[in-house]
């Protein structure tokens, strides 16, 4: 009887479990290694609705985050929580060797001919946070905001008005949304016009004509600084905001460039790793899953289908290599 292979996955959100459960279908051995101490990757962080998946309405990420991760326990499926991988290495054409290091308890390294990469993305702005004077430490006192998930976390004060840097869907939607709250909301956007969808764009307007929003364009912050208990935004043209608090809603950056992924893999202008139709990488036997490699359309729907993607691939080409009892 041949021993089932253990498939390494990287990363513990959507993808990484939908992996997991459809590798365990196919009857092999997956292994979750997650630097969390939870499962759920950045659904686990967003209390919005999540209205594009199809047969949860009204519930949110973190929601829809948990009860993936109750599944994953119901099937006993192994997971390694706290772990981070140190270094990925190709030592042979086929197979890979994969450290990983798990908190106390020392350095696990794993060999697999397969290595699934499912870490997601991060919230851009770590650069403009070290590119504008003082925007660090107001963020270390709760007072500037990366990403979208802190404007709907139950129980955060959002005082009276919110200045949101970015011009995509993110600063559109959740200016409507702090709208709808009663707050307002400055938009402010380097580009003339917005990136945003013409929907979101639409959805603001009777906000931005009730006085609500305002929406400043082709403007840059250029400094920050804190007047008796008020942000105040400097801007490139001179003027000023002051606002209780600043959002950052720049988008996302893929979580493809770690130094422990020492194999060559191609990756798009914005780091976005590069997959085939079957979601393999450009190193045979190396695949890529959810959002680190969905730069046009990052959901949960879009990480589950490519998950179950690349299991079939990863399937179908372990079980043929498996030796066959006579």
């Amino acid at each position: 009887m041949s021993q089932v292979p253990t498939v390494p996955i990287i990363g513990g959100g959507p993808a990484g479990m939908s992996c997991a459960l459809w590798l365990q279908n196919y009857a092999l051995q997956p292994l979750i290694i997650e630097s969390e101490s939870v499962l759920g990757g950045m659904a686990q962080r967003d209390p919005f609705p999540n209205e594009g998946l199809l047969g949860s309405p009204g519930e949110s990420g973190r929601e829809n985050a948990a009860a993936f991760a109750e599944h994953i326990r119901q099937l006993n499926i192994e997971t390694c929580l706290g772990a981070t991988p140190v270094r990925l290495q190709r030592m042979a054409e086929s197979n890979f060797t994969l450290d990983v290091r798990v908190s106390d308890a020392g350095t696990r390294t794993l060999a697999s001919s397969i290595i699934v990469i499912a870490t997601g993305t991060r919230f851009a702005g770590e650069d403009w946070l070290g590119r504008i004077h003082n925007a660090h430490e107001l963020a270390r006192q709760g007072r500037v905001h990366l990403g979208a998930p802190w404007a709907a976390e139950p129980g955060n004060v959002l005082g009276s008005h919110i200045a949101v840097i970015g011009g995509g869907d993110n600063a559109f939607d959740v200016s409507r949304m702090l709208a709808e709250c009663g707050v307002r909301a400055t938009i402010v956007m380097r580009s003339q016009c917005p990136r945003a969808a013409p929907l979101m764009v639409e959805r603001l307007r009777t906000h931005v004509e009730s006085g609500h929003v305002r929406v400043i364009a082709g403007r840059i912050v250029t400094a920050l600084a804190d007047i008796h208990g008020q942000l105040r935004l400097c801007l490139d043209d001179g003027s000023e905001i002051d606002a209780d608090h600043v959002l950052l809603l720049f988008g996302y950056r893929p979580n493809s460039d770690g130094s422990w992924l020492q194999v060559e893999l191609e990756r798009d202008a914005r780091g976005y790793l590069k997959v085939d139709e079957k979601m393999e990488t450009s190193c045979k036997g190396v695949f890529a899953i959810g959002d680190v490699a969905e730069a046009v359309h990052p959901s949960i729907p879009t990480a589950l289908g490519s998950a179950t993607k690349a299991a079939r691939e990863i399937a179908r080409r372990l079980q043929q290599a498996l030796p066959t009892c006579s």
